[in-house]
């Protein structure tokens, strides 16, 4: 077993990411009234959980837990063609074997089409790593003694990224749609 994490929740802590709101910096000044007087300075959106985005925030959004009713997952968004989810972490073989990591035990019900990316810590010598396709949450990673650091990419099953005009409702203003 790695002393470091092999199960994703352990990674997260007791980290309540729902939890987490704040108020976007101040707007710019408003447009000069009809006195010359400068107008009220106004306030951009709240950042966070919430799926509002300030212009220096993240986009972030909540969505459905998979398979616990009673949670919400809070996400971020990266950009490309696919809505696609990751997960990360950092491992150390130690048997000169193998480690196996166990992802939350949702994601195979959110998402398909996994990669897995090795970034390899050197230590001196020069090492093979290899990986298992994810099955049943879990991978394992085979190679000598290393230390190194994992990305896990996988397509959202549930989201049309192709959206036909005629069948949306898109909502927000300016820059910051959604729907």
């Amino acid at each position: 077993m790695s002393r470091y994490y092999t199960n994703y929740t352990q990674y997260l802590g007791a980290q309540r990411c729902c939890d987490i709101r704040t108020q976007g910096p101040p707007g710019p000044e408003g447009p000069t009234g009809a006195n010359g007087g400068v107008g009220q300075r106004g306030f951009t959106g709240p950042t966070g959980s919430i799926g509002y985005t300030g212009p220096t925030g993240a986009k972030s959004f909540i969505i459905d837990h998979p398979i616990n009713k009673d949670q919400y997952l809070v996400h971020a968004c990266l950009e490309g063609p696919e809505a696609g989810v990751y997960y990360r972490g950092k491992c150390e073989i130690i048997d000169n074997n193998s480690v196996t990591i166990e992802l939350p035990y949702y994601v195979e019900s959110l998402a398909t089409d996994f990669t897995i990316n090795i970034t390899p810590i050197y230590n001196g010598n020069i090492n093979t790593l290899n990986v298992s396709e994810v099955i049943n949450n879990k991978f394992t990673f085979y190679g000598k003694n290393s230390k190194f650091y994992w990305v896990v990419y996988g397509k959202r099953s549930d989201i049309n990224v192709e959206a036909n005009k005629l069948e949306t409702n898109v909502k927000g203003e300016g820059p910051y749609l959604y729907i």
